[in-house]
């Protein structure tokens, strides 16, 4: 077990020099190790670097050169300091090596002084990074714990919600986890980033929210609907807005929840927003929410059979929807979607 004294590689092709350094750091209550040339010092560096706490090192060497050995430290250990051991004549080498990753200089004959005064700083320097690599290793798994916190917050509330909606309308029980299951789908056939595809997920799980504020004798209501009672309807992407504003953390959902119900052509509510104007989730959204409404049971009809309600995407294509969308889900529709309904009795 190693004892609380700081170790020092003295490096220097000049037995004389190796010695005087080490007895003097001995005097001053330090340890010791040696490298005659540099290429045994990187080997020492290598083998010993969670133990080595500084180096001093020469440049004028046989072989393999001080200036390789700053280069080395630099790159593979940059937490231990290098001091450059030079003559005067080496005082102008010395700085640009400092530039290159050295951490001080110092010039022979040394004076123990000014050695103790370098070792204490470079130590100081040094303990300064490993506190910072640590702040900053504490700062990462706070934010991850935040983030996961956050994370847990995010599938409470939208698991809450989603039994809140199905609640009221017992004929769209099911849809937010078909439409989000769509939504998955299509996340990765265009290539969304991660973060992208839980922000796409999450907002189609809650694009139906506002249906909390609407009665459910019209959310349930056998028949078509009147003029009022479908603007009544339309009602709900600005409701879900206004029940999900509180709530900060979900606050980047608001436009995919707003706004799934635009139609590409500028002719959909709750704005008449057209084209790339329209947020991208919630083009996405806008088709997987029409085709699970086309091919499930509602109050007022039976499901539409695949091909009927799939025929509906495509002439829908480049009036309510955004051709690029519909391009993609007829792909996932062809690839997985149609077998999978198939097998679970669609027609």
């Amino acid at each position: 077990m190693r004892n609380d004294k700081k170790l020092v590689l003295i490096v220097d092709d000049e037995k004389d020099i190796r010695e005087i350094l080490a007895e003097t750091l001995e005097g001053l209550d330090f340890e010791y190790m040696t490298a005659c040339d540099g290429e045994e010092a990187m080997d020492c560096i290598k083998q010993h670097n969670d133990i080595i706490d500084v180096v001093i090192c020469d440049l004028k060497m046989p072989k393999v050169s001080g200036d390789q050995v700053i280069a080395y430290g630099a790159k593979n250990y940059p937490l231990i300091p290098i001091i450059i051991l030079t003559g005067f004549a080496q005082l102008d080498m010395a700085l640009d090596h400092m530039r290159l990753g050295a951490f001080d200089y110092m010039t022979k004959p040394f004076r123990v002084k000014e050695l103790l005064l370098l070792l204490n700083r470079a130590l100081e320097m040094r303990q300064l990074q490993e506190d910072k690599i640590a702040y900053q290793n504490t700062l990462e798994i706070r934010v991850e714990e935040a983030t996961q916190a956050l994370h847990n917050q995010v599938v409470q509330t939208v698991s809450s919600f989603i039994l809140a909606i199905e609640a009221k309308d017992r004929y769209t029980q099911g849809h937010s986890k078909r439409v989000a299951e769509y939504s998955t789908l299509m996340a990765k056939k265009l290539g969304l980033s991660e973060d992208e595809q839980a922000n796409l997920l999450y907002a189609a799980q809650l694009h139906d929210i506002g249906k909390i504020g609407i009665s459910e004798q019209l959310l349930n209501k056998p028949g078509k609907l009147n003029k009022v009672e479908y603007e009544t309807i339309k009602t709900h992407p600005s409701k879900g807005v206004k029940i999900l504003e509180p709530l900060d953390f979900l606050g980047h959902l608001l436009p995919a929840v707003e706004f799934h119900h635009e139609w590409f052509d500028g002719s959909g509510y709750p704005k008449g927003l057209a084209k790339d104007k329209i947020p991208f989730l919630a083009r996405i959204i806008a088709v997987c929410d029409t085709f699970d409404a086309m091919t499930s049971e509602r109050s007022y009809r039976k499901p539409l059979p695949l091909k009927i309600a799939i025929e509906e995407i495509k002439e829908g294509s480049a009036t309510q929807f955004d051709p690029l969308v519909v391009t993609a889900f007829l792909e996932i529709f062809e690839e997985t979607l149609e077998q999978q309904m198939l097998e679970k009795g669609a027609t």
